[in-house]
């Protein structure tokens, strides 16, 4: 296993506002302390450990992405409701109404965050070229 460079106070408080303490991956807002930084490309996959490669990430997100590439854990994630309609209690809890099943589209909090931040950056030169 690669050793992991050990973070400043001053990167980890970096980290935690890239995305207003809230997971690159499902956007839940996370205290500073339950925070985990995780590399968006895994050092097992030839991720480098700076700073341009890390997100913050909520527990479970950062435990169930492991070493996974961003598009494996949307893979993996887009299977789930698939591996839960295998348990018989899910699909009582179903049959019932208890859970409602949503779109299989995964979209990370980090990317629809990008494409807002695209959007208004294309709104403020379409009105700077409108108003001369």
């Amino acid at each position: 296993m690669m050793k992991r460079k050990e973070l400043t106070k001053a990167q980890r408080l970096r980290v935690y506002n890239m995305y207003g303490g809230r997971c690159a991956y499902c956007g839940r807002h996370i205290r500073y302390e339950d925070m985990q930084v995780d590399h968006m490309v895994p050092l097992y996959n030839g991720g480098e450990d700076n700073e341009e490669n890390y997100v913050p990430a909520c527990r479970m997100c950062n435990h169930y992405k492991s070493t996974y590439t961003v598009e494996k854990l949307r893979e993996q994630l887009g299977m789930l409701q698939e591996r839960l309609r295998k348990d018989y209690i899910y699909r009582l809890a179903l049959q019932y109404g208890l859970v409602r099943e949503a779109e299989n589209k995964i979209t990370f909090f980090f990317e629809k965050k990008r494409d807002q931040e695209e959007e208004l950056a294309a709104e403020t030169l379409r009105s700077k070229i409108e108003n001369g």
